[in-house]
């Protein structure tokens, strides 16, 4: 029988080639784990988000009611069958894929530039919708350039470095936990008008998992994009909320801006501009493309260093 590394090793192992299969091939959307889960998240806003002349409270534990019904029980089975399987390994980098699932947004996003491209206004809006909870039916061709970048690069944190990250710290199931939370955070989106208070107890969940993974893609903007430029827009960004720190920073690292005004539900929102002060082209969106793909080979890097590093000291 041959003999598994050390744990940590493993755990590197594992990432590594769930990092490459993730590159080339995908699950479809209507054969994915994830997809019915996704629903079963939607139909229960439904049913049991309360009116919006109920109490704030009661927003707050329906909310919170919610994320425990969907994910406590389902977590405890899982855990239950991972816990008699032979094969761990193999069913810890099956959570890892189906948590990670990026090719999809990649594909989303050059589905969107390539409509772009051949002028098709309509359908870019269309796949934006995909990737964004803001209203797209009145963006601009630029307008719609500007989300999908900013989309692109929220969602790489978010669902790529902090699975990842997640999954190294804790383990495959701690993995599942934060990918499940933000499917709650994005289907009960707190800027839409029914979620205000009810989404407030995913996204607080959420972000707060988050935290540590933004600083880590705060590190591979600065690395993947101009430095001086991006620890200019580090510095000197008008708000401090982490999402707007890393679209400064990566806005001012390509030299272009990222922010401003949004609709949701009819509601304008006027969140600031920032990062570079040169408006987005088309082009920029096949930069930030390769940025982001610079930052994914960065990762793999930084992960094959302590790899190495791990194997010498058997950990």
């Amino acid at each position: 029988m041959i003999e598994l590394p050390a744990d940590t090793t493993l755990s590197l192992i594992i990432t590594l080639c769930v990092i490459l299969l993730d590159r080339v091939w995908r699950i479809p959307p209507q054969a994915h784990p994830l997809t019915l889960y996704r629903m079963l998240v939607t139909n229960l806003a439904i049913k049991v988000c309360p009116a919006s002349s109920a109490p704030l409270t009661q927003h707050y534990i329906s909310g919170t009611l919610g994320i425990v019904v969907l994910t406590v029980p389902f977590l405890i089975v899982l855990a239950f069958v991972l816990s008699l399987a032979e094969y761990t390994w193999f069913f810890d980098a099956l959570i890892l894929f189906c948590c990670i699932n990026f090719y999809s947004i990649r594909r989303q996003y050059k589905l969107i530039t390539l409509a772009l491209s051949g002028n098709k206004k309509l359908l870019a809006r269309e796949r934006l919708t995909l990737l964004v909870a803001r209203q797209t039916n009145s963006l601009s061709d630029i307008g719609i350039a500007k989300a999908a970048i900013e989309a692109y690069l929220l969602r790489f944190m978010q669902q790529f470095v902090g699975v990842i990250f997640w999954f190294l710290v804790a383990g495959p199931l701690a993995a599942l936990s934060y990918r499940l939370l933000l499917e709650f955070r994005w289907q009960w989106h707190r800027k839409k008008r029914q979620f205000t208070a009810f989404g407030l107890p995913a996204y607080w969940l959420s972000q707060s998992l988050i935290l540590i993974p933004y600083c880590l893609g705060l590190l591979l903007i600065l690395l993947s994009t101009s430095p001086i430029g991006a620890i200019k827009g580090l510095r000197h960004t008008s708000q401090r909320g982490i999402s707007s720190l890393l679209l400064s920073t990566f806005g001012a690292g390509m030299g272009i801006q990222l922010g401003g005004p949004a609709f949701y539900d009819g509601t304008k929102l006027r969140n600031p501009r920032v990062g570079g002060s040169r408006q987005v082209r088309f082009s920029d969106l096949t930069h930030v493309l390769r940025a982001i793909n610079r930052q994914t080979w960065l990762v793999m890097v930084l992960l094959t260093l302590l790899l190495l590093l791990c194997w010498q000291l058997k950990l």
